[in-house]
């Protein structure tokens, strides 16, 4: 690492220092504010709801505070700025979060701070509102230390990551002007090279018989952790039916009389569908026991089989289109959300296409196979190309002999299945902030709780300080590094 950036280090170490109450407290205002994006809410300003509007005019006061300009995008995004706008460095950060589901010791939304692990738990802590804040406290730095800048530097905070990236596609098609070169602090270090392409949509089936009810999932993103339905028979029977299950099977049902007949529930594991081995699909569970039992009268037997078809893996071997390459790894296909409504079941798809595989074709193939054949139609489809840039590109390069000469590290450039900001943004790499931490939410938190669509969500306060002067050092590199 040169003299110069190791120079820049070393002021950066001091300050981070002398700002980690400031790191707390501004994580926590975010953080405080629900901000689930919520398009059916939309209002005048306000495209992802009130509450997506109420944290991006927070974040853009506490840009105004601390003397930068912003730019409010119309309530898509907004950005906070050092310099000129238009011609900078950008790093893309999301305010917007996942819903939170159930099962959390903490409350969601109290950003609680553990002093002894120096941690952070609540919805958003890690995804992606500390990231958000680094990228601030980074900028200030810079300015604080009269880093001599060629270019401005520019944060944008979207409000639609975790829904599809309507945001910055809508700022696209405005024609607003992006940096010339962005970091997205929305996955780990060191740098991401690539991205799967991915297909989103929804499949529908009838379901018609004695199952009346089934509720699944909030956020097609994520494996499901807990199912529901109500079956229109005695306790009794659904009880005497499950026998065949087997034992852990069973273990992971819960059934109850209600006054419509009986309500069976199941609890998985909750994963990101990016990462899917990692979960177990509650939908599965559900339709399985429902299937095996022998309970279902009606379009709703078929309906149950074809769903537990579909979710018996998340690897698309089930659908026959299984698929990986070197680059970018497997393919994955999770069914997340599933909610039935006036005798049809509609059920979520997430897959994640490796980068050497067309999305689009993908989608025919399951169209005019496994999903028509299991008696589902297409509903609602989507899909997005995939994200690569070389690992020999000079960005790849410098960012990552930044990396090692910080952290020691030898790892290298990576891949995911994952989708951040780097599939929509123009010149947009992904960089952090994930990092490995002396301290762990395992440390006091059991299994399944942690994650940053998971349950008492946590981002641990070491991870976002070394972040940022990561970040501080990167910005000043590739200011230097573009014309």
């Amino acid at each position: 690492m040169e003299e110069k950036y190791t120079k820049l280090l070393a002021q950066a170490d001091k300050w981070v220092e002398e700002h980690k109450d400031e790191f707390v407290s501004e994580i926590q205002g975010l953080v405080r504010i629900p901000s689930v994006s919520r398009a059916d809410l939309a209002e005048p300003g306000a495209p992802f709801g009130p509450d997506c509007r109420k944290v991006l005019d927070y974040a853009l006061e506490r840009g105004r505070f601390y003397g930068f300009d912003t730019i409010d995008h119309d309530g898509y995004a907004g950005s906070v700025c050092l310099g000129d706008p238009d011609n900078s460095i950008g790093m893309i950060a999301h305010l917007d979060v996942v819903p939170v589901g159930d099962g959390w010791i903490y409350p969601p939304f109290d950003a609680m701070y553990l002093p002894e692990y120096d941690a952070i738990v609540g919805r958003g802590t890690d995804d992606n509102k500390g990231p958000a804040v680094l990228g601030l406290f980074a900028m200030r730095m810079l300015r604080e230390f009269g880093w001599p800048l060629k270019h401005g530097i520019r944060l944008m905070c979207g409000m639609s990551e975790e829904t599809g990236m309507q945001d910055m596609s809508a700022l696209l098609e405005k024609g607003v002007t992006f940096p010339k070169l962005s970091l997205v602090p929305d996955s780990g270090f060191p740098v991401n090279y690539a991205q799967k392409g991915s297909i989103g949509g929804e499949l529908e089936i009838p379901c018609e018989g004695n199952l009346i009810a089934f509720d699944a999932g909030s956020v097609r993103n994520v494996v499901p952790d807990h199912a529901e339905c109500t079956l229109t028979v005695e306790v009794d029977v659904v009880k005497n039916a499950f026998a065949v299950l087997d034992e852990e099977l069973a273990s992971a049902l819960t059934v109850t009389a209600s006054d419509k007949g009986t309500v069976v529930t199941a609890t998985g594991r909750a994963a990101h569908a990016a990462g899917p081995a990692a979960g177990i699909s509650a939908i599965q569970l559900l339709t399985r026991a429902l299937t095996q039992s022998g309970l279902l009268e009606g379009s709703c037997a078929k309906a149950m089989a074809s769903v537990c078809e579909l979710t018996s893996d998340p690897f698309g071997e089930s659908e026959g289109v299984a698929f990986r390459d070197e680059a970018s790894g497997e393919l994955t296909l999770v069914y997340g959300v599933a909610h039935l409504k006036d005798g049809v079941l509609q059920l979520s798809i997430d897959s994640r296409v490796p980068i050497s595989c067309d999305p689009d074709d993908l989608c025919g193939r399951l169209t005019a196979g496994a999903w028509t054949n299991l008696g589902f139609t297409v509903a609602r489809r989507s899909t997005s190309k995939p994200f690569y840039i070389p690992k020999d590109d000079p960005r790849v390069t410098g960012l990552q002999e930044l990396y090692k000469g910080i952290t020691g590290s030898e790892a290298q450039p990576y891949s995911m299945g994952g989708g951040t900001y780097s599939r929509v943004v123009p010149n947009a790499i992904t960089f952090g902030a994930g990092l490995p931490t002396a301290k762990n939410p395992s440390d006091f938190l059991p299994e399944g709780h942690g994650a940053c669509h998971g349950k008492d969500e946590v981002v641990m306060m070491e991870k976002i300080y070394t972040a940022t002067k990561i970040y501080v050092l990167a910005l000043a590199y590739l200011d230097e590094l573009l014309d």
